[in-house]
């Protein structure tokens, strides 16, 4: 029997103080082709590849900085082409207010290589693949 979450992925729904502005910053810095705004810009829906990230209008700092997702790519390759493409980015647009880690790590305590992203409203997404899962 086939499990019933095979045909699905999970989409997070970060808070943000403007997600219209926000979307727009995924677009621009990150390269996300795919942005839809709605309800005059108090809820967006960003796009790129599997990922997809709701955002939605909290004027309280405190949720979006304490609040985070995890992202798990297929192969370290994979996993460093995306960082050094938003690495380039980040030199290239000012990505600030927003922010990247410099260079992936490896984690051995649990077999991840992540890099981690902060978005300007202050919400953490990681970045990780598996150390044995081949370039």
């Amino acid at each position: 029997m086939r499990d019933p979450l095979d045909d699905s992925h999970t989409a997070p729904k970060f808070a943000a103080p403007d997600p219209g502005a926000l979307a727009a910053w995924y677009s621009q810095a990150l390269g996300f082709p795919d942005v839809q705004v709605f309800l005059n810009g108090d809820y967006a829906i960003v796009r790129r590849g599997r990922l997809t990230l709701h955002r939605w209008k909290c004027a309280e700092c405190k949720i979006a900085e304490n609040t985070s997702c995890y992202t798990e790519k297929g192969t370290i390759g994979g996993l460093n082409a995306l960082h050094a493409e938003w690495l380039e980015r980040s030199r290239a647009t000012g990505f600030a207010p927003g922010r990247i880690e410099a260079v992936p790590r490896d984690k051995p305590g649990h077999g991840m290589r992540e890099f981690h992203v902060w978005d300007p409203a202050g919400n953490l997404i990681g970045f990780g693949a598996g150390m044995d899962g081949g370039g």
